[in-house]
């Protein structure tokens, strides 16, 4: 296995497989590395055993000369020691310890933006994204009678793939409110007609399964015993707060909750990238030019870890980003590079206005964030709850890293990728409003730290006796 590679790409879901491939073909040495058992992220993710055939990237990436990596965690990323590059630290089945590359793409995903209320800790409330895995990656479904709540076409999809599986949808809420105000975007779907027919075909199996689906509705809180039994759902108001005397409670045993996506920078602010709060692309994200370089030399981002934008928009920043390194390591020349660059640029505006448009009609409203009660379980690793948050800020903690010291909420198994955004909003909803991009700045966001990832006792017994050596 490769220890050294001019390119190293960290994720090899749509933004990464495309970098890579467009990188090889100029000729450039790429490794790949990712955390799954099989490259394609959670967007060409398949059900082991499938019959169905990989997608065309997959085969490509399969015939390909890139060295992949899967089942390998980067654990930790640093400037490389002899002052040129980057050294990665990798914990996996068959990979090296450490893998040094002269020039680094990031292309590190996302993962589901959670929203709390009281219940949402109990078995049975699962995020949209755990319920695809089941069916995609596992081929089985994690329950029977089903409640979808959340924002965006995402859930349109589960719902359908979870009808098509033999499950019973007993309804999809959408908190947003689609009125007259989205006719304003409707230019952004000019040539998205694949995503169309694909919206269509969804929404014909959900009517023809008879699905309820409601805009301006969303779950408020889950009941149960031990386990998810009941949902109580409510209208909201266009500030995304519940309307009183409009709950119903409706029997479920699971509840998918689907707010959008968080990029996952853990990597990134590793490394040390300038990051700015982008809250049209999910968050805070790494500052980057047009050719996707970051702050720091030899760094590309791409994909949703990078801003949230989709999988077509991932493969263009992909292969720019991909161009843009073969240039960087000798391998195009500067105007062979520039020029395909230029003609990635139609499509990369034409996706770009589409995930602007996503990003306006379905944001998640202010007041959402507003459903929990002092008792609800905000950072879930370490049982930190919102009242023991709300003190902290009280007794003058001033930034999430602040509150991490006083109630160690962040420290535990996900290190702060759930509970990490809704510190921040709790800090700013404390001190001023829970939507004041100024306060949500200045709560900032969790440091991260090494190991990115909780690794198995080999991988550190085997780190220390190197150390030792």
């Amino acid at each position: 296995m490769a220890t050294e590679a001019e390119l190293a790409i960290i994720g090899a879901g749509p933004a990464g497989i495309a970098a890579a491939l467009t990188a090889a073909t100029a000729g450039v040495q790429v490794v790949l590395v990712d955390a799954q058992p099989r490259p394609g992220g959670q967007y060409f993710r398949q059900a082991p055993g499938a019959a169905a055939a990989e997608a065309l990237p997959v085969r490509q990436l399969g015939a390909s000369p890139v060295c992949v990596m899967t089942d390998t965690l980067v654990w930790g990323v640093f400037p490389a020691a002899a002052g040129t590059g980057w050294e990665l630290m990798l914990s996996g089945p068959q990979a090296p310890s450490r893998l040094w590359a002269r020039v680094l793409i990031l292309a590190t995903g996302a993962y589901d933006r959670p929203i709390p209320f009281p219940g949402w800790t109990l078995p049975g409330v699962m995020t949209a994204g755990g319920v695809q895995a089941f069916l995609k990656g596992q081929g089985r479904l994690p329950g029977r009678r089903f409640l979808l709540s959340g924002t965006g076409p995402l859930q349109v999809a589960v719902a359908a793939n979870l009808v098509q599986a033999g499950a019973e949808v007993v309804a999809v809420l959408e908190a947003a409110r689609l009125d007259w105000r989205a006719a304003r975007h409707v230019a952004a779907l000019w040539g998205q007609w694949p995503r169309l027919a694909e919206g269509l075909r969804y929404w014909r199996a959900l009517r023809a399964a008879r699905v309820s689906l409601r805009t301006g509705w969303s779950v408020i809180a889950a009941r149960g015993r031990g386990q998810v039994e009941e949902a109580v759902i409510c209208r909201l108001d266009d500030a995304g707060r519940p309307i009183a005397d409009s709950a119903e409670t409706v029997a479920v045993d699971t509840i998918a909750i689907g707010y959008g996506l968080i990029p996952s920078t853990e990597v990134s602010r590793l490394l040390g990238c300038v990051h700015e709060l982008r809250m049209d692309r999910g968050g805070y994200v790494p500052r980057r030019d047009a050719e996707m370089r970051t702050s720091l030399p030899g760094v590309y981002a791409v994909g949703d870890g990078a801003g949230i934008g989709g999988a077509e928009l991932a493969q263009i920043e992909g292969r720019i980003a991909g161009l843009a390194a073969a240039r960087e390591l000798g391998h195009l020349s500067a105007a062979e590079a520039g020029a395909r660059i230029r003609r990635e640029q139609p499509g990369l505006a034409r996706q770009q206005r589409f995930a602007a448009m996503l990003a306006a009609l379905f944001a998640p409203r202010p007041g959402l964030y507003g459903l929990a009660d002092d008792d609800t379980i905000i950072c879930r690793c370490e049982e930190v709850t919102l009242g023991a948050l709300r003190r902290a800020v009280a007794e003058g903690a001033a930034d999430v890293n602040e509150v991490k010291g006083l109630t160690r909420a962040g420290m535990g198994y996900c290190q702060g990728r759930i509970c990490g955004e809704l510190i921040g909003r709790i800090i700013a909803a404390t001190l001023s409003r829970a939507d004041d991009m100024a306060a949500l700045r200045a709560a900032g966001c969790f440091t991260a730290r090494p190991p990115l990832h909780p690794l198995p006792m080999a991988t550190l017994i085997a780190l220390a006796e190197e150390v030792g050596d």
